[in-house]
């Protein structure tokens, strides 16, 4: 075996990361880039980094959490990026495609939970993102810390701020609809 290939994971381990950890992986890009497309090559390009970089990872936190690192590098570059000029369109438009659909009702499959995304997709990225490592990733505090390079007193603040400001978008939200405000279940108080 050369160096080259030692630098690439066992494809049977790849297949089992893959398993595990692809729709997660999908959901949270999802929840940055807003497009099912993008999202889809952009969990490719974080296997693809997990194939070629398996070797760098030195166990100072679990696997899922520096997966999630390295697929949220990648979300965010795309945002960054000058190529990254589409306009986005707004949420009710995503139920393009079949393909895209699909995904959309196994994701959401009832009227509150589309407006929990709606409300999230709301939110600045900061608190989106918080918001989504701890209660759907379901992450800890010091997972969510490393994950997103800040400390856990950072993230705590984020994490109430963030159901804070999704409070007073769901409100607004369930108003405009003339409906009555439900508890969210483990979301907001």
């Amino acid at each position: 075996m050369n160096d080259r290939e030692a630098s690439f994971v066992d494809e049977n381990y790849l297949r089992e990361v893959m398993d595990k950890y692809g729709t997660s992986l999908l959901k949270l890009i999802y929840s940055y880039v807003k497009n099912w497309t993008t999202a889809e090559d952009i969990v490719q390009e974080t296997f693809i980094t997990f194939a070629q970089k398996h070797h760098q990872f030195k166990g100072n936190s679990s696997l899922k959490t520096w997966i999630y690192q390295i697929a949220i590098n990648k979300s965010k570059d795309f945002l960054r990026s000058p190529k990254n000029k589409v306009s986005q369109l707004p949420f009710s438009k995503f139920l393009i495609t079949t393909k895209e659909k699909n995904i959309e009702e196994q994701l959401m499959d009832d009227d509150e939970a589309q407006i929990i995304a709606k409300c999230l997709f709301k939110l600045t990225i900061k608190y989106r993102e918080v918001l989504n490592l701890f209660y759907y990733e379901e992450l800890t505090i010091k997972e969510i810390s490393n994950v997103l390079n800040i400390s856990e007193s950072n993230v705590k603040t984020r994490l109430s701020r963030g159901r804070e400001k999704f409070k007073q978008v769901y409100v607004k939200e369930v108003d405009k609809d003339g409906r009555k405000v439900k508890q969210v279940k483990n979301f907001i108080g």
